[in-house]
């Protein structure tokens, strides 16, 4: 009885130092395994760190290329660098990827942020100050709008998507009202008050320079007259004195074949492109000055009927943009999102009307968007009988939530689109 009493504790005392043995491989299997889904954490933890420095470089200089590598970062090390589309192909051209690597020990992790960096053409209205002019009854504005100061209104103008502006102009007031008649404009899309303050550039990217230069089409003229021909060809005459060409003056050039961007600068005095006609293809046209819209600009695949036409003009100056050749009673139409810099505060500067004060025209039917840094004049107000200049009816081009003129210049600032990791 005794031996099989020995043998039974023998039997209890062999299985509870194997139980004992495989808790004690069972704790230190555990201890391995959170060490090591720390260190994946942690190498996650600095590679969300690093892109974020990265994003930070970008916030400071949207134009950062400089890569890192190896810098550390809480015990570890991290990498990143960054992809536009001169880089890949594949990116849409106001897109950056920012791509970070890190290490901790043995872990490595990436993480993947795609950014854009929105053009100027994703508004239908922008201004940086709009100054002493008034939206007014019969002006139409579809599309976004904003302004870095307040808005003035009169009379009851129509804005059909949301309208925003970084100032106000008193407490409790966003807008100026007319002191004279019955004001109520009509915010079909809704308002936001007090916004950021959007920075304008105030020279030409060097990109879209560097763009005309290299396969585009460079014009070192003073005076350049342009017309669009509806099968992608442009009719161009440049001289270094005024006179109106003759048609004999003009030489044919197959825009089509180019990257899009036409560019114009005479380095000794203000350059001046005239510019009118049908459209075929998708084109940048800028001026180190002024450009001149001598009559209609118009797209061969008209995109007011056609929403996936592939035809596009933008109108970008460092100086000024000017409705020229206006007619009494008679409408103007420009399918152009144009956009003008000049830092100079005046109502014949930036977009302007020649002669708004002195006469009355029709509907100036502006279907692509606006952008300037200080608000031109496109009429005055009135009633139909005394009004003069131009009426506004301005229409966003939706096509520029997804598509730009090639290299029009972009707002600086960023939107971020997705973050893998």
């Amino acid at each position: 009885m005794g031996r099989y009493a020995s043998l039974i504790i023998l039997a209890l005392f062999i299985s509870v130092l194997f139980l004992r043995i495989h808790t004690q491989g069972t704790v230190l299997d555990s201890v391995g395994n959170s060490v090591e889904k720390f260190d994946v954490a942690w190498a996650r933890n600095i590679a969300n760190s690093g892109a974020t420095i990265a994003l930070n470089g970008l916030t400071l200089n949207v134009e950062e290329t400089e890569a890192v590598q190896n810098r550390s970062l809480y015990g570890g090390e991290f990498s990143y660098y960054y992809q536009r589309r001169e880089e890949d192909p594949t990116l849409g051209p106001t897109e950056i990827r920012v791509t970070c690597t890190s290490r901790f020990h043995d872990s490595r992790d990436t993480v993947v942020v795609l950014l854009t960096r929105p053009s100027f053409s994703r508004y239908a209205y922008f201004t940086n100050y709009e100054g002493n002019i008034w939206f007014n009854s019969g002006d139409t504005l579809r599309g976004p709008v904003h302004t870095n100061t307040y808005f003035q209104m009169a009379g009851t103008p129509v804005f059909f998507d949301k309208v925003t502006s970084h100032q106000l102009y008193q407490s409790g007031q966003p807008y100026r009202i007319y002191p004279y008649g019955y004001t109520n404009p009509n915010f079909l899309g809704g308002t936001e008050w007090g916004v950021p303050y959007l920075s304008m550039p105030s020279s030409m990217p060097q990109e879209l320079i560097d763009a005309a230069k290299d396969s585009g089409l460079y014009l070192p003229n003073r005076y350049v007259w342009m017309k669009f021909q509806s099968d992608g060809t442009a009719l161009i005459c440049g001289k270094n004195t005024y006179s109106t060409p003759d048609s004999w003056e003009y030489s044919s050039y197959n825009i089509s074949n180019t990257n899009g961007v036409i560019f114009n600068d005479y380095p000794y005095e203000t350059p001046y492109l005239f510019v009118e006609g049908t459209a075929r293809g998708n084109y940048t046209v800028a001026s180190e000055g002024r450009i001149v819209i001598s009559d209609d600009i118009l797209l061969a695949d008209d995109p007011r009927y056609n929403p996936n036409s592939t035809d596009m003009v933008g109108l970008a100056a460092t100086k000024d943009i000017i409705v020229y050749n206006n007619q009494y009673n008679t409408d103007r139409t420009i399918l152009a999102t144009c956009m003008a810099m000049n830092p100079y505060a005046s109502t014949t500067s930036n977009f302007y009307v020649h002669n708004y004060d002195d006469y009355k025209y029709g509907t100036l039917h502006l279907f692509g968007g606006l952008i300037q840094r200080n608000r031109g004049a496109v009429g005055l107000v009135g009633d139909e009988s005394t009004r003069k200049g131009y009426l506004k009816d301005y229409r966003w081009d939706s096509r520029l939530r997804e598509m730009t003129p090639p290299y029009f210049p972009m707002l600086f600032v960023l939107k971020k689109i997705a973050w893998w990791d």
